[in-house]
């Protein structure tokens, strides 16, 4: 079928739209009516070729929210109509070994490139060009495009899409990450190096635990103003001050108990392990390329009093557990998702809603199925 589809002719960012050709579903794929794509930084730094590099054509978006349009013979989870998150999280198939030990990542029936990126996709343009996914196994700045059905997870009718975008991968990154691998107690305190949409989910996990007190860096004050309305009671910017030697004031000389990466680059992931207590944790979730996350800086001496360090990819969801259960907190009100959405854009306008993403909005939202709201 012919549909519109964002994407790079080159790695980089010079995305533009065009119709390209969508193969049909296979046997266990669905085809989806994208309704919206929020805006993850992981897609930029796809596009870019940062986690990996690639020839030719390239697509992203993984936080799809939209409507089943078309299923292969043996799918059986979902059905045409129903709505749907599609994220880069696999269910797992619940029964062999990994599954049932709780690894549901590692399920041993998962298909063999679940968790590559850098995939041929479903899309051909006119001049037989196959378009790359950059972002594993689909690319939603599209008005229709093809998921493997392990990828989704029904929302609830009363779950507006945009929410269903923003949970398929940022907000779950952090909040479920902080649930799921650091497991903050009560009265914890705990830190968040990178304030964008994932450092504020975390921030958001950290109080829905009863952490105390919670501190948010970042060299964006407009970040730092939105960590203290998800819940942060100190905000320090390096660039005006030491941030280790202020977050051991806040926490009486001995650093937090827990610690966050939400952030990538040169000497982050340092300062948040040295504004760590000795006894305490630090959880990675923001990073670059493999080349460039070497830990050449830190002594295992460091490690003798009981300090740890851990990662986490998409939160540690178990998916379809744990988004019905963050579906269902954000109608009771206990997580505020919608803070997090900042500016509205259609499939034609992904060029600068790209652009703003890069000039420090919390994340973005590309409506394709359903109109973007008029701007103010």
């Amino acid at each position: 079928m012919r549909t519109k589809l964002a994407l790079v002719p080159q790695m980089g960012l010079d995305v533009i739209v065009e119709e390209v050709e969508l193969a049909d579903p296979t046997e266990y794929d669905v085809r989806i009516k994208v309704m919206t794509c929020t805006i993850c930084n992981s897609d930029i730094l796809a596009l870019k070729g940062i986690h990996n590099e690639y020839k030719g054509p390239g697509a992203a978006g993984h936080e799809i929210a939209g409507i089943v349009d078309g299923i292969g013979a043996k799918v059986t989870y979902v059905k045409p109509g129903d709505r749907v998150l599609c994220t880069e999280v696999r269910a797992g198939c619940g029964v062999c070994p990994q599954c049932l030990a709780g690894n549901q990542w590692f399920c041993e029936n998962q298909p063999e490139d679940a968790h590559a990126f850098v995939l041929p996709s479903q899309f051909t343009r006119d001049n037989g060009e196959v378009v790359i996914n950059t972002c594993q196994y689909t690319s939603g700045f599209a008005e229709y495009c093809i998921a493997h059905e392990s990828m989704l997870c029904k929302i609830d009718d009363d779950i507006p899409f945009r929410i269903g975008s923003a949970l398929a991968c940022g907000f779950m990154s952090g909040f479920g990450a902080v649930l799921n691998r650091s497991k903050v107690s009560p009265a914890q305190s705990f830190a968040v190096v990178g304030c964008g949409g994932v450092g504020l989910s975390a921030i958001m996990g950290a109080r829905y635990c009863g952490a105390v007190p919670i501190i948010g860096v970042d060299t964006q004050e407009n970040k730092l103003e939105a960590a203290k309305r998800f819940g942060a009671t100190h905000v320090f910017n390096p660039k005006e001050c030491d941030v280790v030697r202020e977050v051991k004031k806040v926490t009486r000389g001995y650093g937090v108990d827990q610690s966050f990466v939400a952030a990538a680059g040169p000497g982050i992931k340092k300062t948040c392990f040295d504004l760590t207590a000795d006894y305490g944790q630090i959880t990675i979730v923001g990073h670059g390329n493999r080349r460039d996350e070497f830990m050449a800086e830190i002594n295992w001496m460091d490690f003798l009093f009981g300090k740890r360090v851990t990662g986490c990819v998409m939160g540690g969801i178990t998916l379809r557990r744990d988004i019905p259960a963050y579906m269902d907190m954000y109608r009771k009100g206990l997580i505020d998702i919608d803070a997090l959405l900042t500016n509205h854009f259609s499939l034609d306008q992904i060029k600068e809603a790209l652009e703003d993403s890069l000039t420090g909005s919390l994340k973005n939202v590309v409506h394709i199925g359903e109109p973007a709201p008029a701007r103010a």
